[in-house]
């Protein structure tokens, strides 16, 4: 291992740290604000997440972003899309508890064409805390089912000059 890469894992490591002390207050609150907050901080994430997914796959692949989310909408939320059909929904919504709003950030994963479905993807609730790590799994479980539905013959085709890109 070069003396670069062991310098790129401790800027690595210093930077997840920092980050992890400059959300530990909205990690832990639950109002709109806050959450909001923490919606435009994942948002955030997501599109650099998208940019490194465009630099692996280059133009095999179409991967989007919606617009960031919306304030005054009636649900604060954004999507990331992953070739056509394949999508991770993070929304703000409101968890009211014995009559408290109790703001919360939520995912769903989509698979849309045949056989495809809409399910939870978290986080768990007794570890409600947004990383960036976190979004880059949810994000690869989408990957991964977008993969897994063309190596089964479904979706979308590569065509032959990204199969060669990819080693196929």
């Amino acid at each position: 291992m070069s003396h670069e890469n062991f310098q790129r894992r401790v800027a690595v490591l210093r930077d997840s740290w920092a980050e992890r002390r400059a959300r530990k207050g909205v990690a832990g609150a639950h109002d709109f604000d806050s959450q909001f907050g923490m919606l435009l901080t994942i948002y955030q994430w997501a599109e650099d997440a998208a940019g490194d997914i465009r630099a692996v796959y280059g133009e095999a692949m179409s991967v989007t972003i919606s617009p960031p989310p919306d304030r005054d909408g009636s649900v604060p939320a954004f999507v990331v899309t992953i070739g056509t059909n394949y999508t991770a929904t993070f929304a703000l919504t409101d968890r009211t508890r014995m009559g408290s709003p109790r703001w919360a950030i939520g995912v769903t994963v989509g698979a849309g064409g045949p056989g495809g479905g809409i399910s939870a993807a978290g986080p768990e609730r007794r570890n409600s805390q947004w990383t960036r790590g976190r979004l880059e799994d949810v994000l690869l479980s989408v990957l991964g089912a977008y993969e897994r539905a063309v190596s089964e013959g479904g979706g979308w085709p590569p065509s032959s000059a990204s199969q060669r890109a990819r080693g196929a």
